[in-house]
């Protein structure tokens, strides 16, 4: 997520509506959530589409918010079936049918505004995430839903919802997954989900999901990192400059997963299969991307559509205690760059949660040191006698002492901070606020 052209969290949108609605600042208990969540009265179709359902339930539903994915809401409004009409469907719990999540969809009426074509109990009482995906045809939608339980397993179910009628296509339990082209067929999307290992070697078990003979079924699973990676930590979808789609998988090292490493993910089109991609010049990109700071996922750092992957660098430069124990200097390479020319140097703040892409001239000749107050650090030349710019986190009442400085991010609630004490080039307040990335 980048400053400037980023988007925000998810979760802190959904934090902020509730607070909103709240009328006031107070914590809730768990306990209280959902209730509070179904207070706001509704308004427009998804007041319509309540009506119906409680109407067909005989009761009133308790609306169920997902976590995470394409819809925040209970309340999904799409093209399932293709007819070129948007039918609905609600997310719930009714005290008829039990303590697990149910989804009705509805189709429009003419007569009353919204119908109850069908509804079908869910695998757990919460929803992790709701997205809709076109794996059958540019037309429909298909539903996904990810259930989570109280033992910590997490099971998608993708629902199809054909002639009026709901159908279960897909039941696995997985631990992470992305839609993505990887398959490159068409405009239609392949599902790639990971799954719990198994074996006594480790592993992530890549199971790639998509439309085959005339039907969206699973195609293969592929074990990658087997005897290194004990879990995955991230899935992430590119497409390299030719337009050629591929995946990166970030997998936890150790037995106490306290490393990171990557594995870059291609379609063989010859053999119709899932492989691991080594990219010219790298002899072990394993060893390559092997990084300790455990909250360095890969992502697409510069928007330009490829994943980026981070490298923990020991010439970087030098770190000053106690700043060593929050600073690392980084390089991010996109590996689907043949010449390897698109790279990122910088520094990487892991309390704080940001990276700072630094000129390439400051590479191996600059110091990090925390600043006086210890509320954030200076770039300083090798030697500390220069000091080229200062970044803070503060909260935005602060006042300015005696330095002016200006506001780069707002990092939960505060701000994030900088102030020009020398110049250089590449480094000015505005280079700064570019090239700063805040990371989920």
């Amino acid at each position: 997520m980048r400053c400037g052209y980023h988007t925000w969290w998810r979760r802190a949108a959904v934090l902020a509506l509730a607070l909103s609605l709240s009328g006031c600042g107070a914590v809730l208990g768990s306990g209280d959530i959902e209730t509070f969540l179904r207070a706001p009265r509704l308004s427009g179709e998804a007041s319509g589409v309540q009506k119906a359902l409680n109407s067909y339930l005989g009761s009133t539903a308790a609306l169920k918010y997902p976590a995470s994915g394409d819809f925040l809401s209970p309340f999904l409004f799409g093209d399932w079936d293709g007819d070129g009409m948007q039918e609905a469907a609600v997310l719930y719990t009714s005290d008829s049918v039990g303590s697990n999540v149910c989804m009705a969809v509805l189709e429009p009426s003419e007569s009353s505004g919204w119908m109850v074509a069908q509804t079908v109990e869910g695998l757990s009482g919460s929803v992790e995430s709701v997205n809709t995906a076109h794996l059958r045809d540019t037309d429909s939608l298909q539903i996904l839903v990810g259930y989570g339980s109280a033992q910590g397993d997490r099971y998608l179910v993708v629902y199809q919802y054909t002639e009026d009628k709901l159908h279960t296509i897909i039941k696995q339990n997985y631990t992470d997954m992305i839609l993505a082209n990887i398959t490159g067929t068409g405009e239609t999307q392949d599902l790639i989900l990971t799954l719990p290992t198994e074996t006594e070697n480790g592993g992530v078990n890549l199971q790639l999901l998509t439309y085959v003979g005339g039907e969206f079924r699973s195609a293969q699973t592929l074990a990658v990192g087997e005897g290194s990676y004990n879990g995955c930590a991230g899935l992430h979808a590119g497409a390299g400059g030719d337009g050629s789609p591929y995946l990166v998988v970030d997998g936890w090292v150790g037995t106490s997963a306290n490393s990171l490493a990557s594995t870059i993910i291609i379609y063989d089109e010859e053999t119709g299969f899932l492989k691991a991609y080594t990219p010219p010049g790298v002899v072990d990109l394993y060893r390559a991307t092997l990084r300790y700071e455990t909250s360095l996922l890969s992502i697409d750092l510069d928007g330009n559509g490829t994943i980026d992957i981070p490298t923990e660098l020991d010439d970087g430069g030098v770190v000053a205690p106690p700043a060593d124990k929050q600073l690392y200097f980084l390089l991010w390479k996109d590996y689907f760059d043949a010449s390897e020319g698109n790279t990122h140097f910088g520094v990487y703040d892991s309390k704080n949660r940001f990276f700072l892409a630094l000129p390439e001239s400051m590479h191996g000749s600059v110091q990090l040191r925390s600043n006086a107050a210890g509320t954030g650090w200076l770039i300083c030349n090798a030697d500390s006698s220069i000091i080229y710019c200062e970044l803070r986190v503060a909260n935005p009442s602060d006042d300015a002492e005696e330095y002016p400085y200006q506001r780069i991010a707002t990092i939960g609630s505060q701000q994030l901070q900088a102030r020009i004490v020398t110049s250089y080039y590449g480094l000015s307040l505005e280079d700064i606020a570019e090239n700063t990335v805040l990371m989920e």
